[in-house]
């Protein structure tokens, strides 16, 4: 896959200019929710003040409540003669001010009498309901001030109030206090005076959570964008402290999400978003400004460069706007002068080298030519004189065998100078061949490339030879460059290729002759011969010379062997 310059500079450019945005958000974002996060700590931090406060006023309240109710205990006239529903009027009624008491329960337990009143609200469950064994409980937990107590699976904060009659003699006790557990009122009446909105609270004794109350939260889905960068969990913090006065046993839990950090960290958001959808536009058109004039100074050097190729320059590089692309503009020019001298010397020397080579090879055809008459005339002249030599030798060693007698020792000689002459009458007709195979004047090429003496010698060592010959016609004085091809290449298996097998075909189809000999030898780098030193054998060269001067084809394929076809135009 390819891009343009153009594409690729305004996709790097804005990628560079994006990341810059991305560690800015990114430092935006943290900066962001720490000053928030910082902001609803001190928030919540302020609402424990206002709830701890609020604590102890409610307990000073309650206080005071059950202070005088045990006045009222007091001042009532036989006390000891109450019975339980003038005690619960006088407990719980509402004649008592014409106000609502804040006490949940309280135990009355005179001394004199041994008897125990344990009056509470029905519908409250503080747990198990024996007077004596609540008090007893009490006695065995009981300190100056307020005490936690736990009646069973539920936590009791208890004060104790001493009754005098008149006399100022203590008659009784006066035990009594609120309930701690799922006592959302009393909850509720801690936390609905502090400055941040409380999403939830949590009442804890030792660990072990005893009212637990969810208030309203804020809107959800105006805080879409906080909740999907998670800026919510960042904004609801949760506040444990301890209650004082009772150590690390009694603590509230608060959790905050207030509506003002909320709103602040939506404009925040809303900000950043913006600014960084700003900034991603902005950086796109100074990306696409930017790009756009690098491929414009980018296209004009390459069609300056185009045109020096093609020669339709007339110019030198016209400077522009960018320092780089000028110093670039000049260099070509400076290479363009270069390469145009280079190129008139080059010519000049192609010009001579062609005409050296051509040359070259009218002086070779010429040498092939005059070879190949020489070869002629040479087989001639061996087949007129030392042909008729050796016949006239036969024959007058034939008579002299006629004049010797059958006994003399003589007539053995005849014999042997006869052998000789035969022996050398066949060396001297397999150099004609090979100088002139006659069978081509008078049999055509295909029976001629059958009595090549190399195939003798190659079948004798061992090779299979294969022949798949058809006469052909070739254009006139191409058959004996054709036979010169095969002897070569016949010669450089017996030579080189240790071969096992080989494969000699000549067709003719209705365009041209194809001659192929193929061997499955151990090949050769095509344009080298066998030469360890890399240059080129003559008889391959030899071959090519023949192929050019009758205007043949040569391919030689090296794979398990070589494989040289020639294609001759018909």
């Amino acid at each position: 896959m390819t891009f343009r310059f153009r594409t690729l500079t305004f996709l790097l450019f804005l990628v560079v200019i994006s990341g810059f945005l991305l560690l800015f958000s990114l430092n935006a974002y943290y900066t962001t929710s720490q000053i928030l996060k910082e902001a609803a700590r001190e928030s919540l931090a302020r609402s424990a003040e206002a709830v701890q406060h609020e604590f102890d006023i409610q307990l000073r309240l309650i206080d005071q409540d059950l202070h005088m109710l045990s006045v009222d205990l007091a001042l009532e006239p036989n006390l000891l003669d109450k019975t339980r529903p003038e005690l619960n009027e006088i407990v719980l009624g509402e004649n008592r001010g014409k106000r609502q008491h804040r006490y949940a329960f309280a135990l009355v337990y005179l001394l004199q009498e041994g008897q125990c009143f344990l009056l509470k609200n029905p519908l409250l469950d503080i747990g198990p309901t024996n007077c004596k064994q609540l008090y007893s409980k009490y006695n065995d937990a009981t300190r100056q001030e307020w005490n936690l107590l736990n009646n069973g699976s539920e936590w009791l904060l208890i004060k104790d109030y001493l009754i005098t009659n008149a006399d100022q003699k203590v008659v009784g006790r006066l035990v009594g206090g609120i309930k701690l557990s799922n006592n959302k009122l009393f909850l509720n009446q801690l936390v609905h005076r502090t400055q941040a909105v409380i999403d939830r609270a949590k009442l804890l004794v030792d660990g072990v959570t005893l009212t637990d109350h969810v208030f309203e939260k804020p809107v959800e889905g105006a805080n879409f964008g906080l909740r999907l960068l998670g800026l919510n969990h960042v904004l609801e913090e949760k506040l444990q402290l301890p209650i004082k006065g009772f150590g690390e046993h009694l603590q509230l839990r608060l959790q905050s999400a207030d509506t003002r950090i909320y709103s602040l960290a939506s404009r925040l958001l809303a900000l950043l978003v913006g600014g960084c959808l700003a900034g991603l536009v902005i950086s796109a058109l100074v990306a696409a400004l930017l790009s756009s004039s690098l491929d414009k100074q980018l296209q004009k050097l390459v069609m300056y460069i185009r045109h020096l190729m093609t020669g339709a320059a007339t110019d030198r590089w016209s400077p522009g706007r960018i320092d780089e692309f000028n110093r670039m503009g000049g260099q070509v020019d400076e290479i363009a002068a270069e390469l145009s001298t280079r190129r008139t010397e080059l010519k000049a020397a192609n010009q001579k080298l062609e005409k050296a080579l051509g040359d070259k090879r009218v002086i070779l055809h010429q040498l092939i030519n005059n070879q190949e008459q020489e070869r002629n005339h040479l087989a001639q002249e061996l087949h007129d004189e030392l042909g008729q030599l050796l016949t006239a030798v036969r024959v007058e060693t034939t008579l002299l065998e006629h004049q010797i007698s059958m006994s003399s020792p003589a007539l053995k000689n005849t014999k042997n100078i006869k052998d000789l002459v035969a022996a050398m009458y066949a060396t001297v007709y397999d150099r004609i061949m090979a100088l002139r195979p006659t069978e081509l004047d008078h049999m055509g090429l295909c029976q001629s490339i059958q009595q090549i003496p190399t195939l003798k010698s190659l079948e004798q060592s061992g090779v299979t030879v294969s022949l798949d010959l058809e006469d052909v016609i070739t254009p006139s004085g191409a058959d004996i460059h054709l036979y010169r091809i095969v002897q070569e290449a016949l010669t450089n298996v017996l030579k080189h290729a240790l071969a096992t097998e080989l494969s000699i075909s000549l067709l003719q189809t209705q365009d041209e002759v194809v001659l192929c000999i193929k061997d499955n030898g151990q090949g050769f780098v095509p344009d080298l011969d066998v030469d360890p030193t890399g240059h080129r054998g003559f008889g391959l060269l030899g071959i090519e010379e023949r192929c050019d001067f009758i205007g043949a084809i040569l391919t030689i394929e090296s794979d398990n062997g070589v494989t040289m076809t020639v294609n001759l135009p018909c």
